[in-house]
């Protein structure tokens, strides 16, 4: 499975309706259930002012639809609270919170912000596979 980072769909939802962005490729590429995202990236998306049109969240939301939605949970926060404080660097908490649900599930993070992730024990990135 791959967890898709939100930096992958604010790319999909900065782009000319009809481009052929990585989401749209991933989406050709990958059968739905091994595509997921994060609950954080909904709030990621929320906190861009777009979503404040009721047409562009309606994109925003119907762009989201296919994918498995994994949740925040318990288990999560722990993990990401170990993530924040073990690595190096500081990270986001939006951030720690996708790497450790990506981790917990056993997935590759797919993110345009490799830098973000980077250091990060336990965590796999994505390389793309076929989709390019």
């Amino acid at each position: 499975m791959v967890v898709l980072d939100t930096s992958i769909l604010i790319d999909h939802l900065r782009q000319p309706y009809g481009t052929d962005t990585l989401l749209v490729k991933i989406a050709q590429k990958m059968a739905k259930e091994n595509v997921a995202i994060s609950v954080i990236s909904i709030q990621e998306l929320y906190e861009g002012k777009s979503t404040r049109e009721k047409l562009r969240e309606d994109y925003s939301l119907t762009m989201l639809a296919p994918f498995r939605l994994l949740p925040y949970t318990f288990e999560t926060a722990q993990l990401a609270g170990q993530v924040m404080r073990d690595t190096a660097r500081s990270i986001e908490f939006a951030d720690a919170a996708i790497a450790a649900t990506t981790i917990l599930y056993g997935a590759e993070l797919y993110t345009l912000n490799r830098k973000d992730f980077a250091g990060i024990e336990n965590l796999e990135l994505w390389e793309g596979g076929s989709t390019t």
